[in-house]
Formats: C-alpha cells, structure tokens, sequence
C-alpha cells in the first residue's frame, strides 16, 4: 500500500508544490517558467519547509505513480475523475478516452510539441485532468523538456499505465505517423 492510499490527498499535496514555482500563462494548457528559470532552479517550498525545483517535484510525480501503478484503478483515478468517465458514458462517448492521452504521451515522446499541446488541452477538458497535474505537463510541453531524462521517465510511466491493449491495431488505424510515435514509445520503455 502506498503513500497515496495511507493519506488521502498526498498527491495533491505534491502537484500543489508547482504553486511555489513562478510560472506564467493565462490558461491550464499554457504554462511556461517564468523568465531566466530552467526545470533546476531552486524555490523554497514553504509547506515542506525545504528547497527544491520543477524537476524535484517531476520526480516526486514519478516516484508516487509508480508506487500506484500496482493498483490500476487508483492510479486511474488519480489521473481521470471517475466521475468524469461516468458522465461521458451518460452522453453516449463510445470512443476510449484514454486515447486521447495517450495520444498526448506518443507525441511528446517524440518531441511534437504541437500536437502534445492540443492533446493535452483536449485531455484536460475531455477528460477532467486536474488543473495543476495539467499545468506540470503543460510546463513540460511548452518549455520542450521531453527530451530531458526525468520528464521522459514521467512521460512514459503515464504512456504505460494508459497504452491501450490493442494498441497495435490502434496505432494502425491512425497511419505510418502514430506507428513511428508508438515504435519511439516502445524504444523509450526500454531504456528506462
């Protein structure tokens, strides 16, 4: 049993770290460092009296996911509100929401910031993703750190936990693009 399941709210309480971290943009989707700040540098977090950085919290993220990555469900409803999933099945959505996420995850794996982008908007408004969890991936889009080692470890937890189990023929349906995004998703697995 993990942190998470121990204490109600313990990832929220990571995720609310980011608002010590000076960060510009009007929307969810569009956060950005503020300027002449990087993923290292170093803010005090006044609620765990200590110092720390963007990629610390990324790595806090990682750390408590992957603990939840044994229980499914929690870590599913960690990401997406259930509540959520209930109302898009009451209006009829017969399409694997989750997709769309995913979809978010290949793109950013493979450095299409765009794409991450409008995926990641799409998520957050489809699926019900929490604001600050939104805005952490929104960072990482818009300040284009999928490349860098921490980010891309988060990326592709989140790519797991959510990969669809014929994602083959997913992938298929949607042409030769996705099927580069998936092939680079898998050689990222690997080398985690």
């Amino acid at each position: 049993m993990s942190e998470y399941s121990k204490k109600p709210g313990f990832f929220l309480e990571i995720l609310k770290l980011v608002e010590y971290i000076p960060i510009d943009g009007n929307l969810p989707s569009n956060g950005r460092f503020a300027d002449n700040l990087t993923i290292d540098s170093e803010f005090y977090f006044e609620s765990i009296q200590r110092k720390g950085s963007f990629r610390d919290i990324i790595r806090l993220i990682t750390m408590e996911l992957a603990k939840e990555k044994e229980d499914d469900d929690t870590f599913n409803n960690i990401l997406f509100p259930e509540q959520r999933y209930n109302q898009l099945r009451e209006i009829g959505c017969s399409y694997p929401v989750k997709y769309l996420f995913f979809d978010f995850c290949l793109a950013a794996l493979d450095g299409d910031y765009l794409d991450a982008g409008l995926y990641l908007a799409h998520s957050f408004h489809i699926l019900g993703l929490s604001k600050l969890f939104n805005l952490v991936l929104s960072v990482i889009v818009n300040e284009q750190l999928a490349y860098d080692k921490d980010a891309r470890e988060l990326i592709v937890l989140l790519a797991r936990a959510i990969e669809p189990r014929n994602a083959e023929t997913y992938i298929d349906t949607y042409g030769c693009r996705f099927r580069y995004r998936y092939e680079v998703y898998k050689w990222a697995k690997r080398v985690k």
